[in-house]
């Protein structure tokens, strides 16, 4: 052995210790995190209403704040069952205490829950270290996997945020079961370590974005929700099935098969970002490409971070393993933080550059490994034990168990029976939603779903949709609401196809027919935005239109230049609504363009002209209308309610007669 050469290989777990449990217990911990990671987007996103510094010092000293955690477990402390106790009984308590508290003291625990989970999946994964490198990507792939099919179980609305019973029992669960495994493996005595435990860092936050996100991949493929988990489910079971197969010896295959992985793993998430087109639906043939590249970029980079991690095992040291838990949770945030920025700071290349990237890195890393194992012939050995299905079986069976409940839970059902109503009238509500995050902070859907139920309204027009943005909590809002309000929805991407305005209705109204999505003008920046327009076929047809404008108040050229886009797009012609944030106030340009082209504000016709609507809290600022032409509008209002940082305006809608000629 040289002097640069490494001390040993990993060492295979004895029979005695329960490779089960550990493995096990990194799934269960694994899927803590990768909630926690989703809920930190609406908590960082608070900060943002102080300034993008603000927002950036929040998630990157959250983060990297995992590190310090470590130190506070580990130091002087081997990595062993004691310390495993220890570290999952603090997580416990910082989750059981983030569903708890409510107002600023939770807001501050839940972000030090969040570098927690970050510190506990390194210690719990330095300890799994000993068993393989495939027992660490199988735990972590296998969390992930449980937790995606758990939120789609959810209906993408995870508990973290719910109120009442079913929160609480999901939450007393995942925390219960770790901690019985961590009782389970109190014994278990310490191990040499391997480094690269950063690596989960970049991986999880790939995950959260993309393949563990049900609401990603049907709003990136353009899939109903439901098809999301059969995507979890085979993506699972075809990854356990590679971690199950003995792996080629590198050293006996010619030194360019090395990069297979990368191009495997970068040209799937190419895939994934840069098949579909914006701002329109893609056909059959490109959904089912993106969904095979989801399942493909889960398995590549899930067998990379494998490889990865069959390293060299070294003396266990805290402070490497508080730099690896830094390193970690930066490598997580990261790529989300500066993706998301891209919205306020344009980037210099487009933001989905990013993830693919990280794919890149994943997989570069395992090249990395593989380089060495041919330099050290011999003493690197690739070639790991496969792993055995019975360890990972826990994993797969959650993962099927509750992707199947998810799907029975968001499959569309029948429509609801017709009501009693008078044809060519209904009620409309228009609202921007703030991707669903409240000003407290939080996710509160169910109340959301209130708001517009307790206002009659037929027909909602919507702004800021999320669909799987870890912003907005990973969520898929118009699934969501639409199920919760027996409604239909279209949807058209805004910024990117998470991110995007609706138009819902209740099937009594007819179907919504002629469905366009315009691609406004992006001019100043710093966002793309949209327009979603369809005809409602309930007696005299209507033509609605929710849109989004640019929102930087010096941005009135650029908005000028949308309308006119849209206006030339969507004519007004015969019965018209067009309603959304235009993010121009009373006397500006942009409504005294729209009244030049015919329509009317159905606030300053029908309601007080006075009544403001952002922010929601203490609103100085009149951005939100609705207009109209060849409708009369009645009972106009702004609701005084908090569930977004915008108020909502609701109004009755009739639909003015034809006259014969």
């Amino acid at each position: 052995m040289t002097a640069h050469s490494p001390a040993s290989t990993t060492a295979p777990l004895t029979t005695q210790h329960p490779q089960a449990a550990l493995t096990a217990l990194l799934v269960v911990v694994t899927a803590i995190t990768a909630e926690l990671a989703r809920m930190s987007g609406p908590l960082i996103d608070a900060a943002f209403t102080t300034g993008v510094i603000a927002a950036a010092v929040t998630a990157v000293g959250t983060y990297a704040a995992a590190g310090l955690f470590v130190l506070a477990l580990c130091v002087r402390r081997p990595i062993d069952g004691r310390v495993v106790l220890l570290a999952v009984v603090a997580l416990a308590v910082g989750r059981v205490a983030t569903q708890g508290l409510s107002g600023s003291v939770r807001y501050g625990t839940a972000l030090a829950t969040v570098a927690l989970s970050v510190a506990i999946v390194v210690v719990v994964a330095a300890a799994v270290a000993r068993v393989s490198g495939r027992a660490v990507a199988a735990g972590v792939g296998g969390g992930l996997a449980v937790s995606a099919a758990l939120n789609l179980a959810l209906r993408t609305w995870d508990s973290v945020w719910r109120p009442g019973a079913l929160g609480w029992l999901v939450a007393l669960a995942l925390v219960a079961t770790a901690v019985t495994l961590a009782w389970r493996l109190r014994a278990l005595p310490a191990a040499p370590a391997v480094r690269g435990l950063w690596l989960i860092g970049p991986y999880l936050g790939l995950a959260v974005m993309t393949f563990a996100n049900p609401a990603f991949i049907s709003s990136q493929a353009g899939l109903p929700l439901w098809l999301s988990g059969l995507v979890i489910i085979v993506a699972a079971l075809g990854t356990a099935g590679l971690l199950a197969l003995p792996a080629p010896d590198p050293t006996r295959l010619p030194a360019w098969t090395d990069a297979i992985v990368v191009v495997v793993s970068g040209g799937a998430a190419a895939l994934v970002f840069f098949t579909i087109g914006w701002p329109h639906d893609p056909g059959t043939v490109v959904s089912v490409l993106v969904a095979a590249s989801i399942v493909l970029l889960a398995g590549s980079t899930t067998i990379a971070l494998a490889q990865a991690l069959t390293r060299p095992v070294h003396r266990q040291r805290s402070l490497r393993l508080a730099g690896a838990a830094t390193c970690a949770g930066l490598g997580l945030i990261l790529p989300l933080l500066v993706y998301q920025l891209d919205y306020d700071l344009p980037l210099p290349v487009p933001n989905v550059v990013l993830p693919v990237a990280v794919a890149v890195l994943i997989s570069g890393m395992s090249v990395r490994a593989r380089i060495r194992a041919r330099v050290f012939d011999g003493e690197v050995d690739l070639t790991a034990t496969p792993l055995a299905m019975r360890v990972q079986g826990p994993a797969l069976v959650a993962t099927a168990l509750l992707g199947l409940v998810g799907i029975a839970m968001v499959v569309p059902t029948g429509a609801p029976s017709a009501v009693d109503r008078m044809p060519g009238s209904f009620r409309l509500l228009d609202w921007n939603l703030h991707y669903g995050v409240s000003a407290e902070p939080a996710v509160e859907l169910s109340d959301m779903a209130a708001v517009i139920r307790e206002s009659g309204a037929d027909v909602v027009t919507l702004q800021e949709v999320s669909r799987g943005w870890v912003m907005g909590g990973g969520a898929d809002m118009a699934t969501y609401l639409s199920q919760e309000l027996d409604m239909e929805f279209v949807f058209v991407p805004a910024a990117d196809r998470q991110f995007g305005n609706v138009i819902m209705w209740k099937p009594y109204l007819g179907e919504l027919t002629g469905v366009e999505r315009t691609a406004l003008p992006f001019g100043d920046g710093p966002q793309s935005r949209s327009a979603i327009s369809g005809t409602l076929t309930d007696g005299v047809p209507v033509r609605i239109t929710s849109v989004h404008l640019q929102h930087r108040a010096e941005n009135t050229p650029t908005r000028l230049e949308q309308l006119s886009v849209l206006l030339e797009a969507q004519p007004v012609s015969g019965a018209y609504l067009l309603a959304g944030d235009l993010n121009a106030e009373p006397g500006w340009p942009e409504p005294h363009m729209l009244a030049a082209a015919g329509l009317v504000s159905a606030q300053d016709s029908a309601g007080n002209p006075a009544d403001l609507t952002h922010p929601s809290l203490v609103p100085d600022q009149r951005i939100d209308w609705v207009f109209g032409s060849g409708v009369t509008f009645t009972n106009f209002a702004v609701l005084d309610t908090q569930e977004s940082d915008h108020r909502p305006l609701v109004t009755t809608v009739t639909v003015d007669a034809v006259p014969t000629p």
